[in-house]
């Protein structure tokens, strides 16, 4: 058995403990239950626990991706054929990309990789809680060479202008909870999901291509590099409008993916915690308390 497996196995072993001893079982349950409301208990708990497993595959994989040699880059990360020559053919033309991925299979190793391999990769990112974890992960983003902005809050736009106009892909999680000031909010699941335009705006302004890419693990080990795009964003003469329609389209990629792999979502993360300002709270309580459910005729259409 490889290092890589190995590391992988004790990745697993530490997300089943995880699940176990009831780490944040209670949002992951009552995310579930608002995605998948005609799912039994049993099955959302399967692929909660899965998710976890998954997550402690991840950490090895994408923190040792800097020991991979080109010859073992290219076996283990495959393309559908064409797909990765789109987006080197629009960096080309020298508008800028816009790479929008997800909290999905082994995102990060979607930067560190294609970084890895000549591409110059900026990820626009917020602090995080701090400590040692933060440290672990910032340290395997700065070996693989990925740029990393951090950014204060309503800054992204600028900072993702100037590292387009030094030719670096921008890559964008889309599915990051925003406070409802600075959000748009097309639907997740059929529940309104506080989302930044920030693309779509990149799209507008500078007239760079966007994409949307995953990582789908498989179970030889490799990794399916899905990409789809170039997209465009509508163009009606309502710019409000066709800025939500094309995170609409965004969002609803994510969701057909998701549900396909339900267990490679991170349902860890309260996607759902800001409601749009119609719903008077600007914020409810996601998943409080363990495994509390979350009611999605309230917030559906």
């Amino acid at each position: 058995m490889t290092r890589r497996r190995i590391l992988g196995a004790l990745g697993a072993a530490l997300g089943w403990l995880l699940w176990a001893v009831r780490v944040r079982r209670g949002v992951v349950m009552g995310n579930l239950r608002l995605a998948f409301p005609d799912w039994t208990d049993a099955r959302r708990r399967q692929v909660g626990r899965a998710m976890f497993m998954n997550l402690g595959r991840m950490a090895p994989d994408f923190l040792f991706a800097t020991a991979l040699t080109p010859a073992e880059l290219e076996r283990i990360f495959v393309y559908e054929p064409g797909m990765l020559e789109r987006v080197l053919e629009a960096r080309a033309r020298g508008n800028g990309v816009v790479v929008c991925t997800a909290h999905f299979g082994n995102f990060e190793n979607l930067a560190a990789v294609h970084n890895l391999k000549g591409y110059p990769i900026t990820m626009i990112t917020r602090r995080m809680a701090g400590g040692w974890v933060e440290k672990l992960w910032r340290g395997g983003r700065a070996r693989a060479g990925v740029e990393e902005l951090v950014v204060a809050r309503g800054r992204t736009l600028q900072a993702a202008l100037r590292a387009m106009r030094d030719g670096r892909v921008l890559g964008y999680v889309i599915d990051q909870n925003m406070s409802a000031r600075r959000a748009i909010f097309p639907t997740f699941f059929g529940v309104p999901a506080a989302t930044a335009p920030t693309p779509a705006y990149l799209a507008l302004r500078t007239g760079a291509a966007i994409f949307f890419m995953l990582d789908v693990p498989l179970p030889d080990g490799r990794h399916r590099i899905v990409i789809e795009g170039p997209l465009e964003v509508p163009d009606t003469g309502d710019r409000d409008r066709d800025v939500l329609a094309f995170m609409q389209d965004l969002n609803d990629r994510l969701e057909r993916w998701v549900r396909l792999y339900p267990e490679r979502w991170y349902w860890v993360h309260r996607r759902w915690k800001t409601r749009p300002p119609a719903d008077g709270d600007a914020t409810v309580a996601q998943g409080a308390g363990r495994e509390a459910p979350i009611d999605p005729g309230r917030h559906a259409g």
